[in-house]
């Protein structure tokens, strides 16, 4: 986890005048198969995949990579970092609720 925070600090301190600020958040980690198990089980499928490039620059090296899982009424994000041999759920919501513009 402390690679993680690491790695975003790096990325959000080149933001350009922006007050931004860390806030405590509810990860959790584990191993990559943990973490696979804990999504089958919950039967969220991903339906989003991206990279955090360096300096969040569109051209910067990938630094980590953000899957996003979904089913009916859940989400769930995770964030697996290449040198890293654990993966982090960010967040797990219930009761999803679709926004139509």
């Amino acid at each position: 986890m402390k690679k993680i925070v690491l790695i975003l600090t790096l990325i959000f301190s080149s933001v350009a005048n922006a007050e931004l600020y860390w806030q405590s958040i509810p990860a959790v980690c584990g191993t990559s198969d943990d973490v696979q198990n804990y999504v089958n089980v919950k039967e969220l499928k991903p339906v989003h995949i991206s990279l955090g490039r360096e300096s969040g620059n569109p051209n910067g090296e990938p630094v980590y990579m953000i899957t996003y899982y979904e089913n009916e009424d859940q989400t769930l994000v995770t964030v697996d970092i290449p040198s890293a041999e654990e993966t982090c759920i960010l967040y797990h919501t219930f009761n999803k609720t679709e926004v139509i513009n």
